[in-house]
């Protein structure tokens, strides 16, 4: 029993030094303890390293993401500023371009509105779905012209002159009633639209003295007028008066060209010598505003 205990013991241990309270026995499990608790403290200094690592990087990986998150906010934000400085120079652009805005009562004007009235749609010659086409947007007008060498007005009519027809280039339908239509026996042309309408008129005119004529409105308003002084021309000379100008004309409104005077009226009516004419230059919204046809 002695011998296999003797073979247990560590090459160090003597016999000198297993016994209790042995001085070098306590020396050497102190410096035992001391190496012990070195390598605790170097494995928990690792380990503290390893943990402040991580973390470092965690909080490295957030940062990035917080300043990526910040970058894509700051370019969305420089975006919708371009579009809104986009935006206030086009209407700026309109604004100046056009009428002042008109406002309601306690509210300015939307500036949506304003500018939806303003948008033009452009029809094109389109095949839809069912196979119809639509066509372009289309200037209308008009163009009478006399039909005989001279022309008498009938004293009954008062000095209007009735001996128009079409002009050669105007084609008659049923779609051209939808515009004008003209009256033959009395001369008038009914407007069938309403809008803005540049209206002229010549009318050649025979003799001396003061000679003249009116283009009237609903046989009432005499919109437009052409005077020439004759006093030095003969009685079979003559003098062609010129008119022109823009009005507001109202559906079913009358137009006629009437001498100032009520008998005795001469007139060269050839188609080159005495005409008159409307072209539709736009429409009135419900504000007044003019806008394209």
């Amino acid at each position: 029993m002695d011998h296999e205990s003797q073979s247990l013991k560590p090459a160090f241990v003597t016999d000198h030094c297993i016994r209790e309270n042995c001085p070098n026995c306590v020396h050497l499990q102190r410096r035992y303890c001391v190496y012990l608790c070195a390598m605790c403290a170097v494995f928990a200094f690792i380990n503290m390293v390893a943990l402040i690592y991580i973390l470092g990087q965690q909080n490295a990986n957030a940062e990035s993401d917080i300043l990526n998150q910040l970058h894509v906010l700051q370019a969305r934000i420089e975006n919708l500023e371009a579009i809104n400085n986009r935006g206030l120079s086009v209407a700026t652009e309109l604004h100046d371009d056009s009428v002042d805005l008109p406002a309601k009562e306690g509210n300015d004007f939307p500036l949506s509105e304003f500018l939806k009235e303003r948008r033009v749609k452009r029809r094109v010659f389109k095949k839809g779905s069912k196979g119809k086409r639509r066509h372009k947007p289309k200037l209308t007008g008009l163009q009478v012209v006399g039909f005989q060498e001279e022309h008498r007005p009938n004293e009954t009519l008062s000095g209007t002159f009735h001996k128009w027809e079409y002009a050669d280039w105007f084609f008659k339908s049923i779609a051209d009633d939808k515009h004008f239509k003209l009256h033959f026996g009395n001369g008038t042309l009914e407007v069938m639209q309403p809008g803005l309408y540049l209206l002229y008129s010549q009318i050649t005119l025979k003799g001396n003295g003061t000679q003249g004529y009116h283009v009237m409105r609903n046989d009432k308003d005499p919109i437009l007028a052409c005077y020439s002084n004759n006093m030095m021309l003969h009685e079979e000379d003559k003098t062609s008066c010129f008119t022109m100008g823009m009005f507001k004309l109202d559906k079913r409104d009358i137009i006629s060209v009437k001498h100032i005077s009520t008998s005795g009226v001469r007139a060269v009516f050839t188609s080159n010598a005495s005409f008159f004419g409307l072209v539709r230059l736009g429409r009135f919204n419900k504000r007044g505003v003019v806008l394209a046809v």
